[in-house]
């Protein structure tokens, strides 16, 4: 205190009054306070984590930190404007703003005129006055002498404040006097700074043992193979890396693996300090006094033998939390030590050594907070709110939103007010337990009902064992992921810690059996199974029991395995829910050939897990249970759920919400929906269905809470509509696409008359539809090809007649090549080359060919496809082989079926390019179908950005006219309302248009059209985009127009004046704009302005012209490169004379305006077609006519 004295306090209150002085009545002196009192005088820091001060923008508070890691706030002061006149509600807010934060010890209440001193009394949760003073009277003193003894005392209560009170607190002083200060709650919608603290201390504490997990990691990683650490590490992070398959992915698994190891290290010690806090257990010595005596006896590393001990007491209570397992492979008991040598031990204690410091770290922050009314949900709050969403998904949390979870158990009817006391609910894919924590909490809410308590705080012991046993007993859960089986345990504990506080107030030797909560593969076969299928999963387990006799960490995982061996041969549960994971079995290695074996409804082939997760939870079911699941839409349209649809229909379905491509949660796929099966429900009862177009708020809990199952009128966000059974078992049933096609009845009946309208489905008509070419190495096969004068403004060999976007007819010429993933071209044969198309490229009747292309080293010959040889490279196309072998390396570096390795990854499809062709875009918001019936283009396949061909047969498809008439059915509103009804969606409305969903269209074939109509407008309309394509392409560059003319003038010539004092110009701010100046003519009768034309280069840096054409052609020549330019760049660039570049312009937007011309003559023609394939060619009556039209709308 004695660095502080009280002339420095008089002086910095004499310059704070005299700034509000000069600032007036509505200054924000937030800054003199800091500036004067807090920095000047009582020496805080401007620096964060060194005893600092700050204030918050949103609030009118000045704050001082400590030095903690991190800060935390030790002195408030509540500012207010000077014109405002302080009263009690300040004072409450000031109180309530402490008690948030809990860790300050002072407080302060000032205007500016008026400064009031509070101090916090811990006990008590209350501030009192403690002095005060007005600031104008003691400024107006010349010197502290001056003072009166009442102002004199206040400023020496200030010294209290000084920075030195509150830093270089030493740790044993720091857990006596900082303890249980902050209170945690969560109160969402509300201002809770003990609960953002209390954030900031987690997040901060993960850091630090992640940290320091990833260096125990090295180091056992880099010991002696013998090494027991060693040894047990190399067992076990394996078995993780392949449980993470199904739960998560990450791009550094020994990252993510110490990541999960010092969560669970951290939720250990939370759960001790709230057990401490509750008294749930005796005083531990994590925190406060029992802290502060290990320190002063000096304890051999205090903090990690605090912890031990902790885990020694807890487990007492609660053992299954604290039982050693994987994630406890960092530790290394006494008895194993023992087989250490000295460089072994000196390593391992420099581990724990660092361990033990940043565990002191950890429970220095989390000694400052007060768990004793802690909510019961606050974890899960904690995690969600911390953990960035990217994160949550490599460590394969993904959280289901509680409106989802809240809905599901709604539509299985376990709510508080049903007989759910009794009934057994299951998720057998639990993740972090967000079903089965609110599970629980239903549960504690159907016995308070029962009781007739209003709070888990008002039952007696008696009740509150009741409601723990029967969630031990009722509740069940299983993962794979053993980290999120711990999420899980911390969360069902969290949710019970009152209950199991109200239990040991009475008995304090009680303690909890455990939540049957479970790591285990819920889909591996039993050994009863086992013995049915013989699968090999015995090869598994005796290579966990070979292990356990090692290590007894692995014997929870045979103790988890024999009880969920037990779940799945002996037990039936009233209730099952599940989000389960999605991966395809591409991803997943070992189990693949059992599930198959063990699962009527896997296809062989290719699944996604999710469809034996369904079987094995219907299999699970009692006679009269329920199940909800959560899962990917694909189960109503791909083929691999075909069987699991087949068993579906077979079981009470009563509810199916599609929710098409709106996104409810952070799962692995953004396109789920869910559905209820109800073995109480009468067996011919329809399904009611929900389809869901668009996002709105509160829908699930708007769609359970419906009396009648129908959609609102006015409401377009989604449809409601009842589906028969019967009908869904049809669809499944139906040859030409097995899948489930629920649809409201209007739109049922314009779907069957289309069908019935069809002779043929487009799979007759067909002779192929295939998939684009997939080189496996697009970065090296694909690119550009460059003008001889790439890199110049203009390129007058160009020309309409030698454009790079025209054919490349001489095959032996060349030209500069530049391949996708290189940053220079370089020469080969024009004859190698082939125009390429993307999927995005293809649109209704004509492509928007953006210039790529493909080099092709293949021979097609009567429909067969030959790689060419090196030789044949060699001698016909010498630069192209010296392309390829300069990108050998890129190329040999994939996997090519050919032995040649400059061949595509695949051969697929590559000789169905030049035939004849209908080429449509894989995904796609609309249809876009075009026809390329001289084989001009070869596209791209696989991913998203791909296409799609269809090659008719000639039956069929006898001319090219005939080719236009399919594409007039293909693009028309009836067949993409078709297509949409069966296809899988996709994000943005975008649907796929890939071979299984094209071959069912239902066709009405040349032959059976009722005229050659169809045929005239698609020859006009194709013709039409024929036209407009090339004027795009044309007007897209100006460039495109010089070969016309004479370029041998300069921007110089053209310009009225310049104004270039720069030689570097962006293109970003190049823009184009008029002014008027005064005109230049000697006739003072003339006009006295006249408009120039201008060319901003940048900001003071144009180019002005006389007339808006000649101005438009350079701003357009000068903006069509992505270049940089220099002065002599924009100077020098060659143009026609002004005349010419008139001409031009003129030219240029004639083009223009024909363009809009043939847009509106393109939609024009395309709506009367449609209305002709609409109405005589698939005779749709008027009613099927407008629910095409009101579905296409919305889809």
């Amino acid at each position: 205190m004695a660095d502080t004295s009280l002339g420095d306090l008089h002086e910095a209150v004499r310059a704070v009054d005299s700034e509000i002085r000069t600032g007036g009545s509505e200054f924000d002196f937030r800054y003199s306070l800091l500036d004067h009192l807090f920095t000047d005088a009582l020496g805080w820091s401007r620096t964060e984590g060194s005893g600092h001060v700050t204030f918050e923008d949103d609030r009118k508070d000045v704050l001082c930190y400590d030095d903690s890691d991190p800060p935390f706030p030790v002195i408030v002061c509540e500012t207010k404007r000077p014109s405002h006149e302080l009263d009690l509600s300040d004072v409450d807010q000031l109180e309530t703003y402490m008690t948030g934060v809990g860790s300050a010890d002072y407080g302060v209440l000032t205007n500016g005129r008026t400064f009031r001193i509070y101090e916090y009394d811990l006990e008590d949760r209350s501030i009192s006055a403690l002095d005060g003073f007005d600031v104008g009277s003691v400024a107006d003193a010349d010197a502290v002498e001056d003072l009166d003894e009442t102002e004199r005392d206040a400023l020496d209560t200030l010294r209290r404040f000084s920075r030195e009170q509150f830093t270089g607190v030493g740790s044993q002083e720091y857990f006596r006097t900082r303890a249980r200060e902050v209170p945690v709650r969560h109160r969402p919608g509300t201002d809770d700074e003990g609960y953002e603290l209390f954030l900031d201390a987690v997040t901060q504490s993960l850091e630090d043992l992640t940290g320091v997990m990833q260096r125990f990691f090295d180091d056992y990683r880099d010991r002696a193979e013998e090494s027991y650490p060693r040894q047990f590490l190399d067992t076990t992070f394996p078995d993780w890396k392949e449980w993470r398959k199904y739960t998560g992915k990450s791009d550094d698994a020994a990252a993510t693996f110490c990541r999960e190891t010092a969560y669970i290290l951290l939720n250990r010690v939370l759960f001790a300090r709230i057990a401490e806090d509750k008294e749930i257990v005796d005083h531990t010595r994590l925190s406060g006094r029992g802290m502060a005596a290990a320190l002063t006896r000096g304890d051999d590393r205090p903090y990690l033998a605090a912890l031990i001990d902790t885990y020694d007491r807890i487990d007492d209570h609660y053992g299954d939390l604290y039982e050693l397992g994987i994630f406890d492979w960092w530790w290394v008991s006494r008895d194993k030590r023992q087989q250490f040598d000295t460089n072994e031990t000196r390593r391992q204690e420099t581990l724990e050594d660092e361990l033990d410091a940043r565990l002191g770290e950890v429970f220095e922050r989390l000694n400052r907070f007060d768990f004793e009314y802690v909510n019961r949900d606050i974890l899960g709050h904690v995690y969600e709110d911390y953990l960035p969403r990217e994160e949550r998904k490599e460590l394969g949390e993904y959280y289901t939103p509680i409106e989802v979870v809240r809905y599901m158990l709604d539509d299985v009817g376990y709510v508080p007010s049903a007989s759910i006391g009794r009934e057994t609910i299951l998720d057998p894919a639990c993740g972090s337990g967000g079903f089965l924590t609110e599970a629980t909490e239903r549960l504690i809410q159907h016995f308070l009902r029962k009781f007739g308590r209003e709070s888990v705080h008002y039952l007696d012991a008696e009740e509150a064992r009741t409601i723990l046993e029967r969630i031990e007993a009722n509740v069940y859960g299983i993962d794979i992921n053993p980290f999120a089986v711990h999420i899980t345990q911390i969360n069902l504990l969290f949710r019970t810690v009152d209950l199991y506080d109200t239990v040991t107030e009475q008995d304090p030797s009680y303690t909890m059996d455990g939540f049957e909560i479970h790591v285990a593969d819920t889909l591996a076969p039993t050994a009863l199974e086992e013995q049915r299928a013989e699968t090999d999963q015995n090869g598994q387990q005796s290579q966990i029991a070979e292990f356990a006799q090692y290590n007894g960490r692995a014997q929870s995982f045979l103790d988890d395995r024999d009880a969920v061996e037990y779940l799945k041969d002996e037990l039936a549960f009233d209730v099952v829910v599940a989000n389960p994971p999605y991966v395809r079995t591409q991803n997943i290695t070992g189990p693949k050939g059992d599930y198959v074996a063990q699962y009527d409804t896997v296809d062989g082939r290719s699944f996604d897990i999710y469809v034996p997760f369904v079987e094995r939870g219907l299999d699970w079911l009692t006679d009269d249970g329920r199940l909800a699941y959560i899962c990917p839409n694909r189960l109503l349209t791909h083929e691999y759920a075909t069987g699991l649809r087949d068993r579906l229909g077979r079981e009470p379905l009563t509810r199916l919400v599609d929710f098409g491509d709106v996104s409810v949660f952070d799962a692995a796929t953004p396109y789920p929906c869910l559905f209820t099966v109800d073995r109480r429900a009468d067996a011919d009862t329809d399904v009611e269905c929900a389809r869901i177009a668009a996002e709105r708020a509160d829908v699930l809990e708007e769609l359970y809470r419906r009396d009648e199952w129908e959609t609102p009128s006015g409401v377009e966000a989604y449809d409601l509509f009842t589906y028969p059974r019967e009908l869904l078992r049809a669809d499944n049933e139906d040859e030409n696409l097995r899948s489930w096609k629920p649809m409201p009845d209007d739109e049922r009946r314009a779907f069957e008359a289309i069908r019935d309208a069809a002779e043929i489905r487009l799979e007759r008509a067909a002779a192929e539809v295939f998939v684009g070419i997939q080189t496996s190495a697009n970065r090296v096969f694909t690119g550009f090809v460059e003008s001889e004068h790439a890199g110049r403004l203009v390129d007058t060999a160009d020309s309409r007649e030698d454009s790079t976007r025209d054919t490349l007819d001489d095959s032996g010429e060349l030209v500069q090549f530049r391949a996708k993933g290189d940053e220079t071209a370089q020469p080969v044969e024009r004859g190698i080359l082939r125009r390429l198309l993307r999927g995005p490229e293809v649109d209704r009747w004509g492509v928007d060919w953006e210039g790529l292309w493909l080099v092709f080293p293949y021979e097609v010959t009567d429909g067969e496809a030959t790689v060419l040889s090196e030789q044949r490279l060699r001698e016909e196309y010498e630069h192209a082989w010296q392309f390829f072998s300069d990108h050998e390396a890129d190329l040999r570096d994939r996997h090519v079926q050919a032995d040649e390795w400059w061949a595509f990854g695949r051969r697929q499809n590559v000789d169905k390019m030049e035939p004849e062709k209908i080429v449509t875009n894989i995904m796609s918001a609309r249809s876009r179908f075009v026809a390329d019936t001289e084989g001009t283009y070869y596209f791209l396949g696989g991913g998203n950005a791909g296409g799609y061909g269809i090659q008719l047969r000639e039956e069929y498809a006898a001319t090219e006219a005939d080719y236009l008439y399919y594409v007039a059915l293909l693009n028309s509103s009836v067949l993409e309302f078709y297509h949409k009804q069966i296809a899988p969606i996709f994000g943005g409305k975008y649907y796929s248009y890939n071979k299984r969903y094209l071959q069912p269209h239902p066709i009405v074939p040349p032959t059976a059209a009722p005229d050659e109509t169809v045929v005239e407008y698609a020859e006009q309309i194709s013709e039409i985009r024929a036209e407009q394509t090339e004027l795009a392409h044309e007007t897209d560059d100006v460039r495109n127009y010089l070969s016309a003319f004479d370029c041998s003038w300069t921007v110089v010539d053209l310009a009225r004046s310049v104004r270039l004092d720069d030689d570097d110009y962006r293109q970003d701010p190049i823009r184009r704009d008029s002014t008027t100046v005064a005109a230049s003519s000697h006739d003072e009768a003339a006009a006295t302005t006249e408009t120039v034309y201008r060319v901003v280069m940048k900001r003071g840096h144009q180019l002005t012209f006389d007339d808006e054409r000649v101005r438009d052609f350079v701003f357009e020549l000068l903006t069509a490169t992505d270049e940089r330019l220099t002065r002599a760049d924009v100077l020098d660039t060659e143009t026609p004379s002004r005349d010419d570049v008139i001409r031009l312009m003129e030219t240029y937007r004639a083009d223009e305006d024909r363009i809009t011309e043939l847009e509106a003559e393109f939609e024009r023609l395309c709506a009367e077609l449609d209305e002709i394939v609409l109405e005589t060619v698939y005779g749709l009556d008027e009613s099927a006519r407008e629910t095409v039209t009101e579905f296409l709308q919305t889809w």
